[in-house]
Formats: structure tokens, sequence, C-alpha cells
């Protein structure tokens, strides 16, 4: 027969443990200076960029104004002059070729093109940014395209390495490698340099892989109050599924099982919240879902120790409270470590084979589904035995009997050794007779 593991005798030193824990998480953010905000949470430029090497220039020297879109598959010439408007469509398909296109454009009168790249390279891959639609002039508009090699010529790193000087901003490959197209974050902790941030990021790009390679696809700017409000939000967001999980409990168990659940979910998040600011991770939205994740899964696993206790108490009548909280948690020990160890596992493929916030947001679960574990087992049921043994005093004391009061009394000064009890069959999970319903009823 199993033994029972008697997890409640070692709640203060695990209570001490956690103290110790988070307080030195506490001190460790203080001393670092508070959190590492991303971007999500503090003003800054968030851009879309790809490095395209130049296709080929057009320079306008007609007479009226002349512009040049594209839209889908099709790139138009749009000249405005005294007569009206003239449109000249050009297909963008994989059977035209870059010397096809440029011929055809320069029949156009005062269009005139210089191919760039190699003439065969189809059109279809021509890629155009937020300047569009160009302004076409005597001076040369340029015109990008998407590498048709399968190698790699510009790599995250060396975007990395090109960006540098401004500090350390969050840079992360969109699509394929190939396509040589980058998220880049910069935070601007003044929030009033936008022109400034924008302009030194394309001037960067440009000086380390050459002018006009730099293809902005999207640029967006987070202000300072945007930032605030979105923080405002995040921790709203965490405090209103703490409460919504305490109701939740509340009417599954009592009011004892929801707050002795919360405070084992405060308990994970503090630990998480600790680690972050102690080991200086950037905290963005991604360190919100990673907190929101522990949750479920701590709660989870403390509800399933809870389950079983609420159980045991119906079928363990006459055993005291701590002991019937070490049976259950025994009992759902293996449960525990299976389910906990499976989840690492994946979690710790992701940190491992992840790159940027996906490794963050993995090292983060790892902290968590640690903290989480051990919390169900050595905070969430000692609180709740804890709070059970208050309330039944206060019950006893309000009661007036004197003879309950004392017994209630010279228990309590036992302490641990009667909790434990002195016969060697304490140690081994007792058996108790379960009720079958249904088929198995009709079986025996």
């Amino acid at each position: 027969m199993r033994r029972v593991i008697k997890f409640t005798k070692m709640r203060y030193v695990m209570f001490l443990l956690s103290f110790l824990v988070i307080g030195g998480g506490i001190t460790g953010t203080i001393l670092n200076g508070g959190y590492n905000l991303g971007i999500d949470f503090q003003a800054g430029l968030n851009q879309r960029v790809q490095i395209a090497p130049v296709a080929m220039t057009v320079t306008y020297t007609g007479k009226g104004d002349a512009s040049l879109e594209m839209q889908a598959s099709m790139l138009t010439v749009v000249i405005r002059g005294e007569h009206g408007v003239k449109k000249y469509p050009f297909k963008l398909s994989k059977t035209v070729t870059m010397d096809q296109l440029a011929q055809d454009l320069n029949k156009i009168d005062g269009i005139t093109t210089e191919v760039k790249t190699d003439g065969g390279v189809s059109v279809d891959r021509l890629t155009a940014g937020l300047n569009y639609p160009l302004v076409l002039s005597a001076e040369p508009s340029y015109l990008n395209v998407v590498s048709s090699k399968t190698a790699v010529d510009v790599s995250i790193d060396k975007v990395r390495s090109a960006l540098a000087k401004m500090g350390k901003p969050q840079i992360q490959v969109i699509g394929k490698p190939q396509d040589q197209e980058f998220q880049i974050r910069v935070g601007d902790p003044t929030g009033s340099e936008k022109t400034k941030i924008e302009s030194e990021v394309s001037s960067l790009l440009e000086k380390a892989f050459g002018r006009h390679v730099v293809v902005v696809k999207l640029s967006n700017y987070v202000g300072p109050k945007f930032s605030s409000t979105l923080a405002q939000e995040s921790v709203g967001l965490t405090i209103t599924a703490l409460v919504l999980v305490l109701i939740y409990l509340w009417f599954r168990f009592k009011l004892a099982y929801g707050v002795s659940a919360i405070s084992a979910l405060f308990h994970d998040v503090l630990v998480m919240l600790g680690f972050i600011g102690t080991f200086r991770l950037e905290v963005n939205t991604t360190t919100i879902a990673a907190v929101l994740t522990i949750i479920g899964y701590s709660l989870n696993d403390t509800i399933v120790v809870f389950d079983r206790i609420r159980e045991n108490t119906g079928l363990l009548r006459g055993e005291r409270f701590s002991r019937i909280i070490d049976v259950s948690i025994t009992q759902s020990l293996s449960r525990t470590i299976i389910t906990s160890l499976t989840t690492l596992m994946a979690v710790l493929a992701l940190y491992f084979f992840g790159t940027g916030p996906i490794k963050d947001f993995s090292l983060n679960l790892i902290v968590g589904i640690v903290a989480g574990t051990y919390s169900s087992i050595f905070i969430a049921s000692p609180i709740l035995l804890g709070w059970t043994n208050v309330v039944k005093k206060k019950n006893v004391i309000k009661s007036g009997d004197a003879d309950k009061i004392k017994a209630f009394e010279e228990q309590q000064k036992l302490g641990s050794s009667a909790e434990d009890g002195s016969a060697k069959s304490s140690a081994i999970i007792p058996k108790a007779d379960r009720k079958l319903r249904g088929k198995r009823k009709k079986k025996k």
C-alpha cells in the first residue's frame, strides 16, 4: 500500500521558502531599476521593412504630373495634364520580365527607365512600400524587387548588427527568411522622437545594405498615452481573471477553497514577475499572455487536489483535516508530476528551438509551471488548512463550551505530533468504501 507523504508538516518551511523567493525577486527588480518594459507598454516605433534590391529606376521629363501606382498584381502609370488624366496599366505577371516591362514603360512619352537587376527576373517579384504612389520627376524613382535567391543575403543577425547603435531594438523575421522582411520595434522613452527614430532606422539600414534598398511596408508609432492605457488594461484584465476564478471556486467548492486557490495564483504571479524583473526580461503583451496561461494551468492543478480533498472529507470521516489533505495530495501526486513534466517537455522544446518573443514566452512558462506545481502542493492546500483551523477555532469559542475549548487548545499545543498520530498505520493511505452507482452497482 502507498504511504502518505506528510506535506502539511512542511508547510511553514515552504512558506518561508516562498517568502524568500518572492522577496528576492522584488529586491532584484528594484536593484535593476524596475521592469524592462517593451514598446507595448512604453512609447516607441513599430516598423515592418523589407531589404529588397533596386530593380529599375524610372524618370519622367514630359509635360504634366506623373505618378506610378502598384496595387495587387497591377502597375499603373498615371499622367495628369492639360488634356485630362491618362492611365497606362501593366500586369505584373510571372511571364513578363523586367526587360519587357522597361521596354513597355519607355514607350510612354517622357518616361525613361534603367534596369538595375537581372533583366530576366519576372515582374511579379516587384514590391511596394508606404512611399507609393511614386511621384515621377527628372530625379530617379526606385522600384524594388524581392530577391529570387533561395539563400538569405540579409539575416536577422545582420539587421541587429546594423541597428546596434539604437540600443536593443526588437527584431523579428516576417514570412520566409529569403524574402528579407523584418519587424523592427524601437522604444522611445521621451515619447517625442518619432521622426528622428524613423529616419535613423532607414539611414542605418541603408548604410549597412545599400542605398534605396529599404522598403518600409508598415510604420506605427505608439504614443505614451496609448502605452499607458494598454498597461492599465493588462493589469485590469489579470485582476478580473483572478476575481472570476474566486467566484467560480466559491460556487464550485467553498469560499475557503476559493481564497486558498487565489492565494496560490498570486504566489505564482509574484514569482514570475520577480524572475522577469531580476533577469531583465522584456515585459510586453507576450508576458501578459504567459501570466494568464500560468494562471489557468496552476488553477487546473489546484482544482484537481481540492476535488480530491473534498471527496476524501466525506470518505474519511473522523480523520484530522491535515491528514485528509496529506492523503489527497499523495493520491494526486503522480498525476501532478506526470502532467507537469509532460507540459514542461513541450515548453522546453519551444525554448531551445524558438527565437525572439517565442523564446521569452516559453521561458516565462517554464518558471510558471514550476511555481504552479509547487504552489498547488505546498501553498494552496496549507492555506486551506490554516483557514479551516481558524474557522474551527472561532466556532469552538463561539459555542462557549469550556470542555470543547480546552480540548481544542490542547490539540493546538500538541502541534504536528498530534496531527501526525502515533500509530504506524497512520502512515498508510486508508481504505474507504465508495458508493457504487449505475452499471458498477448492478454488476456487483
